[in-house]
């Protein structure tokens, strides 16, 4: 009978730690709510997008300004001249950053800034600059699609069309992807030799992306579509209200882009169903970025939004009280905007990092005679899962009064007169922070 009881408890004491509520881990990426934490301030207004690499931080500006910014420090690391304002955010490689000006000159320049070339280019670039290997590649309005030795600025091969080449070089394998104006995806091997071409039947002119042996891309004609790489094919297809206007952003399971009708779209990877919907409050023209399992979204107004990745549902928002000027960039702990001021025509870097503080108010004001009950609440922001510790203090003797607990409140009986400090100490699994109020008890009235 006693073996029967001891077999009958463990399964029951099994049961129970399996139906016991799991503790939802520590909150990841950017958290709200948002204070400023600093500011780098250049000339100019920024290029479309602030780019991160190898922990510093690269913009370009229409003052032909190429800046690197110390992330860490919140500085200005080294900056650069051109001879005429950028007409392209900065690409940055393991070694090089590259950005083209107005003038159709392509800069290469090492990590401390120094130009290594610079490059004529005899057309209008169209497109940003794409790098792999010890080659970048860049596409013309009249229709090249140029190759060029990263070290050098040797020029190496062409492809010639009949339309512009707007987005970006893609890759696959040992292949370059190239989408043009004229509706194709030309395949380019590492020899330069022209492979398979791809009718998509419609101008592609936001950059493909690239996710395992797929390809998601957006035409002029409001579609967005998948390919299978390996076969060549297309996998599915979809309409949209708007054409896209950013380059896609994909985590394992869904698909991530903004319409031209000011729609963030979020789908299923694997057949292309529609998820979720959110419509921003302005067009944007800036890149999504990824917080963790957050999403974080900026349009032509001065709101910062973020939204979790799986619901589309707004987690939080930070308004800077002036428009936003490129896309948010998550440099942990930071999220990070860029502002302009017109008058000045000024740029800022600005960072964001959550808010973390604590209130400790009591439900009366000092004085109070001896043997009153005095409340004491402490107002936490930024804690997850916070526990409060409360003490007393009298000149130099401290003594905690609650141990720590969830219980955000202490109520005090004082019994002698004289000035104390009463203070609440809150902390979670990954910070503490402290607030006091001083009170004065006067003499027990008679």
């Amino acid at each position: 009978m006693r073996k029967f009881l001891a077999f009958l408890v463990i399964p029951l004491s099994l049961s129970c730690s399996l139906f016991r509520t799991k503790m939802a881990p520590y909150p990841g990426g950017v958290v709200f709510p948002l204070a400023e934490a600093g500011r780098i301030s250049y000339e100019g207004k920024i290029i479309r997008a602030i780019l991160k690499g190898d922990g510093d931080l690269y913009l370009s500006t229409d003052k032909g300004l190429l800046y690197c910014l110390d992330g860490a420090a919140q500085k200005i690391k080294w900056t650069y001249a051109a001879a005429s304002p950028f007409g392209s955010p900065p690409s940055v490689s393991p070694d090089n950053v590259f950005a083209w000006d107005e003038e159709n000159n392509i800069y290469c320049l090492d990590k401390t800034g120094t130009l290594r070339w610079e490059k004529k280019i005899k057309e209008k670039i169209s497109s940003g600059i794409s790098w792999d290997q010890d080659k970048l590649y860049v596409g013309t309005r009249e229709g090249t699609f140029l190759a060029i030795r990263q070290s050098s600025g040797e020029s190496l091969w062409q492809l010639k069309t009949g339309q512009a080449f707007e987005a970006r070089a893609v890759f696959w394998g040992s292949q370059t992807i190239a989408a043009c104006a004229d509706g194709k995806l030309y395949f380019i091997n590492q020899k330069a030799d022209l492979g398979k071409i791809i009718e998509i039947g419609s101008p592609i002119r936001v950059t493909p992306l690239v996710d395992g042996d797929r390809l998601y891309l957006g035409t002029e004609d409001s579609a967005f579509q998948c390919f299978d790489l390996k076969r060549k094919k297309r996998k599915w297809k979809i309409k949209l209200g708007g054409q896209l206007v950013l380059s896609p952003r994909a985590d394992e399971k869904r698909i991530y882009f903004v319409a031209s009708n000011s729609v963030l779209y979020c789908l299923d990877k694997k057949g292309g169903d529609i998820l979720w919907w959110w419509i921003a409050p302005s067009r944007s023209a800036y890149d999504l970025e990824f917080s963790a399992d957050k999403i974080l979204v900026t349009s032509l107004s001065s709101v910062l939004f973020c939204l979790d990745r799986k619901t589309g549902k707004e987690i939080g928002k930070y308004d800077a009280k002036a428009e936003i000027k490129s896309n948010p960039l998550w440099d942990t702990p930071y999220a990070l905007i860029n502002l302009h001021d017109y008058v000045e025509n000024k740029g800022t870097v600005v960072y964001l990092r959550k808010e973390v503080k604590v209130q400790l108010t009591s439900s009366l004001s000092s004085p109070q005679p001896a043997g009153t009950e005095i409340s004491f609440t402490a107002a936490a922001t930024g804690f997850y899962l916070p526990k409060y510790e409360f003490y007393l203090r009298s000149g130099e003797e401290k003594a905690v009064v609650q141990k720590e607990s969830e219980k955000n409140s202490w109520a005090w009986f004082p019994d002698k007169e004289g000035n104390y400090t009463v203070g609440v100490k809150v902390n979670d699994e990954k910070q503490a922070m402290e607030a006091e109020v001083p009170f004065e008890i006067l003499k027990k009235a008679k």
